[in-house]
């Protein structure tokens, strides 16, 4: 069994590598993997899930739960992910499930890039957990203050340190050192910032006794100039094609699960302890911080006016573009070509909630 320092100190080393986004053997060969079975009214749905069986998919907990998908007809069978499971574009490749929810857009992107005919239709976080923890003697609010500084971090992750600094016209003049997956370190002194997931690292300083904004201070990638989205929801472009009504059904079901997890956090984040991760050794006060601190990540403007899961097309192929080329990459697939925003439309309606 895990224990929750494993689990804390897994999240981030699979989170932080999925938002570096490295090219892996398995990505290079998706293109080639067989592909799905059609079928014109599937009942069941295996979705491959980006990391493990926790409170990040509180809203699919709940709809099981509430039995939002059950009244659409469907049943959600999600395939758990982690450090021993293949990422989801490798998966859905594959045939191993038909539905991705893909953590780091970079990785996704990389697959679409390399030859992969994945469709994007819905995305859980409006701005990607990543983030840079830093203490509030010496805080790291803006690109500036990553000048001259030791910073922290899994690795890869300075592949983003010089993203940032290119975007922002700055040197890039700063000594990293790679590190592990726990704050030990800054909060030691060894550097003066490290790469954490905004709902992970920062709960085990909570956790000491200390205050954001008093002790320590979480800046998210995106507040440095690298905005993704986080969580993003695919399928290959010919299934989605011939299953397209159930995918709006699954993504409508799914987001009552999310709309239901704001009344209470609490109750996802015991179901993740108590069911659906009961083998993963997690806590549930660790759990219900981090499904309180995700909440906020799924909200925009854009969210507030048309409803969860919505993608921004221009945002995509501009700032979130410019990040992605920032980060050693030569080109970029544009909204038109990937994204599907009419299932979110379908969902919604002219409506903003579904509860």
């Amino acid at each position: 069994m895990l224990t929750r320092r494993r689990i804390l100190a897994a999240g981030a080393s699979g989170l932080a590598a999925l938002a570096v986004g490295g090219r892996s053997a398995g990505a290079r060969s998706l293109a080639t993997a067989r592909r799905l079975p059609m079928s014109s009214s599937p009942v069941t749905l295996d979705i491959a899930m980006g990391w493990i069986k926790n409170v990040e998919y509180a809203g699919s907990w709940l709809a099981i739960e509430n039995g939002f998908y059950e009244a659409e007809g469907l049943e959600a069978n999600y395939l758990q992910g982690g450090p021993n499971a293949p990422a989801p574009p490798v998966a859905i490749a594959a045939g191993d499930g038909v539905i991705g929810v893909m953590p780091s857009m970079t990785t996704l992107l990389d697959a679409i890039n390399e030859g992969n005919d994945f469709v994007v239709f819905g995305t859980q976080y409006q701005s990607s957990p990543g983030a840079v923890l830093s203490l509030a003697d010496k805080p790291v609010t803006k690109p500036e203050d990553l000048v001259g500084i030791t910073f922290l971090g899994q690795e890869g992750v300075n592949v983003l340190i010089d993203a940032v600094l290119d975007i922002a016209g700055l040197p890039k003049d700063y000594d990293f050192v790679v590190a592990g997956f726990t704050p030990d370190p800054l909060i030691e002194g060894q550097g003066d910032a490290y790469s954490c997931f905004a709902v992970n690292q920062p709960i085990t300083l909570e956790q000491q006794g200390m205050v954001e904004g008093e002790d320590f201070v979480v800046t998210t990638w995106a507040d440095l100039g690298l905005p993704s989205y986080s969580n993003l929801f695919f399928a290959e472009r010919s299934w989605l094609a011939d299953n397209r009504d159930t995918v709006v059904g699954f993504i409508r079901a799914t987001i009552k699960g999310w709309e239901q997890n704001e009344v209470d956090p609490a109750v996802a984040a015991a179901l993740a302890v108590e069911k659906y991760g009961a083998d993963l050794g997690l806590d549930l006060a660790q759990q219900t911080r981090q499904n309180e601190l995700q909440i906020p990540l799924m909200k925009s403007d854009l969210t507030d006016a048309s409803g969860l899961f919505r993608i921004d097309p221009e945002l995509w192929d501009g700032a979130m573009t410019a990040a992605y080329l920032a980060a050693d990459r030569e080109s970029a697939p544009a909204a038109a070509d990937v994204l599907d925003l009419t299932i979110l439309d379908d969902v919604f309606g002219d409506a903003t909630t579904l509860l």
